[in-house]
């Protein structure tokens, strides 16, 4: 008699992965009955050293609100795990509230993670309030009831902020509204590439509300369905499914695509595209329905010939949001009666 069957070994990810450019690395994982170094995303916080990384397991359970006061590396499993090819054998997220970067915590990289929370006031899913942090391959999924929704509040005049490969989604009720990254001051030597941002008409997919000619923030290849208002920043490669821009002092726009006229008619950028004839199927909300569509206008429309929208550069948007570790998507085991062997075949994938 053979026995098939898939199991959740996200944690044989240590034995293929290679730990000597980190120090120490903790499990954090907090179903039953799972022996991980932690069952609480705060108790590996608190153990860990500067520099460290923590594997962040997927579970039915959220992890909840954290404050980084410390350097730290944090990889979670991804997310649509079920919608996409070659993610994970156990396909439920890694779920957390939010993070504050607070000081001591710069230098730190979260990516494969799932923010997700409704509230009846204002929620942020990464609140930043220190320099050089990477926010990366994440899906934010916000709501508020009454105030406002964020999901990347740069809070402070900070250098470094890398916000890459992100699916950004934020709403809010009636008399609340939405925001994917705000930030209180000029952003110099920043990045907001190659994400989904989607809040809506006439909520602001990026709000930068300081004026400042040493902003350098750079903008480009991201997909977004809101409004936009910026300074001194460069947009670029970008596709403006719907939403206001109205280019703010300093801005330098070109090879943008557009539903209507929100990009002026100069520089390579396009005006009133039809987005039925750029996505595969973008109506699904799906990330992998904002592949390009065959004989699509955003291909080669970018920058140096490069395609426009998430998949274009040589930083494309990761499906599903997998990290760049190796994973572990299936794993098969055969046993046979009268036998003490246990054939095992692994399926894996490295998502660079």
């Amino acid at each position: 008699m053979n026995m098939k069957t898939k199991i959740t070994l996200f944690t044989v990810l240590l034995v293929t992965f290679s730990l000597s450019a980190y120090c120490n690395v903790w499990r954090v994982n907090n179903r039953p009955n799972v022996d991980a170094d932690f069952s609480s995303f705060s108790s590996a916080h608190n153990a860990a050293a500067s520099g460290d990384t923590i594997y962040l397991e997927g579970s039915p359970t959220s992890y909840g609100l954290i404050g980084f006061y410390k350097k730290l590396v944090v990889f979670g499993t991804g997310y649509w795990l079920d919608e996409n090819d070659s993610t994970q054998a156990y396909q439920n997220t890694s779920k957390i509230t939010g993070i504050g970067f607070f000081n001591g915590s710069s230098g730190s990289v979260v990516e494969g993670l799932e923010f997700e929370y409704t509230y009846v006031n204002s929620v942020v899913g990464a609140n930043i309030y220190v320099g050089n942090i990477t926010i990366q391959r994440n899906r934010f999924i916000l709501h508020s009831n009454n105030g406002t929704a964020t999901g990347v509040a740069v809070q402070g005049a900070l250098n470094n902020i890398i916000i890459r490969q992100n699916y950004i989604k934020c709403t809010a009720g009636i008399t609340g509204n939405a925001r994917g990254v705000l930030a209180t001051d000029y952003l110099p030597n920043c990045e907001i590439k190659n994400n989904f941002l989607e809040v809506g008409i006439d909520n602001s997919a990026v709000l930068i509300t300081e004026t400042n000619e040493a902003a350098s923030l750079i903008l480009s290849n991201n997909v977004i369905w809101g409004d936009l208002e910026t300074s001194y920043s460069s947009h670029y490669n970008n596709i403006l499914l719907e939403g206001n821009y109205t280019p703010g002092t300093g801005d330098i726009n070109s090879n943008n695509l557009c539903n209507a006229t929100q990009y002026p008619n100069i520089n390579g950028n396009q005006q009133n595209v039809d987005m039925s004839t750029v996505f595969e199927d973008y109506t699904s909300y799906i990330d992998n329905g904002y592949i390009l569509a065959a004989g699509s206008p955003a291909i080669g429309a970018g920058v140096g010939g490069n395609d426009c929208g998430v998949f274009g550069t040589g930083e494309p948007y990761v499906l599903s949001g997998m990290p760049p570790i190796p994973a572990i998507f299936e794993v098969e085991m055969t046993q046979s009666i009268g036998t003490s062997t246990l054939p095992v075949t692994i399926k894996a994938k490295s998502h660079n």
